[in-house]
């Protein structure tokens, strides 16, 4: 019996061994291998690692040159900054000395800024001479008891800050019927005289002291007040009627008397005449 062998063609056309039963162990023992390595609590996933970048590689050196113009305008701001606030300061400082040059009382006012500077007391007839401002003279006195002249806490407050003489006056009104009691507080400086001058508003506006008439008596509530500060002197003036009864609040005459005999005769002409030493 005879036995055919292929020729080379029939080689060619024999498919090949497959390899893959060759891989197929290996592949089922990593599987095994990673099966039986041991697993992460739950709840814990490694973070993959970043790679490393040099901080080096990300500097820019183009950033260092912006730096020192910014460092620049920052010291010119502030360098300008500051020669505005010296420019305000000496502007300022001339207005100041300037408004002296031009208000006399401003400059004439050192000379009554405190009783060391003037010590002399006032006295009636400087104070409250016949036809003072244009009023009727009824009476006068010049007295070293500062709490004669007012009530309630205003007596703490003058001797506090010091008041050693209360010169008063009653006056009469011409062709009006009121009568207005004025007066000048001596205290011991500018700063006290401001001081007291700032607690009678809030005292006469709650009725816990104000000023009385010349025979001592409180005035009744809702009678008009008016006063300055000026030195170290305090002025005052309470109008009445002609019974001592309050005065309506809307009389038109009440702002004039008060800013007469202030403003215009005790503060501009008679402190001004003692501030001139004239």
């Amino acid at each position: 019996m005879r036995y055919a062998t292929p020729n080379r063609s029939a080689h060619r056309a024999t498919s090949a061994p497959d390899l893959t039963l060759l891989v197929h162990p290996l592949v089922l023992f990593r599987t095994w291998l990673v099966r039986q390595a041991p697993r992460p609590p739950a709840g814990q996933h490694r973070q993959p690692a970043r790679p490393r970048v040099h901080t080096r590689l990300l500097v820019r050196p183009r950033r260092h040159a912006w730096r020192e113009p910014h460092a620049t305008m920052h010291l010119l701001t502030r360098g300008l900054a500051a020669l505005i606030v010296l420019g305000i300061c000496v502007m300022l400082g001339f207005l100041i000395v300037s408004d002296e040059g031009r208000d006399p009382a401003a400059a004439t006012d050192r000379t009554i800024a405190s009783r060391a500077a003037d010590p002399s007391p006032l006295t009636v007839a400087e104070t409250f001479p016949a036809g003072a401002a244009g009023y009727q003279v009824e009476k006068a006195v010049a007295e070293t008891d500062c709490t004669v002249a007012v009530t309630g806490a205003l007596r703490s407050e003058l001797s506090g800050y010091g008041c050693s003489q209360a010169v008063r006056a009653t006056l009469a009104v011409p062709d009006s019927g009121y009568l207005v009691t004025a007066g000048v507080l001596n205290l011991a400086d500018t700063q006290s005289a401001n001081a007291v001058a700032d607690r009678v508003r809030a005292l006469v506006e709650t009725g816990d002291g104000s000023f009385t008439a010349m025979t001592g008596a409180q005035i009744p509530s809702g009678t008009p007040v008016g006063w300055r500060a000026r030195g170290h002197y305090l002025l005052y003036c309470v109008i009445t009627g002609p019974a001592g009864e309050p005065v309506p609040s809307g009389e038109p005459l009440l702002g004039q008397i008060t800013s007469n005999l202030l403003d215009d005769y005790l503060s501009d002409l008679v402190l001004a005449r003692r501030a001139s030493g004239s």
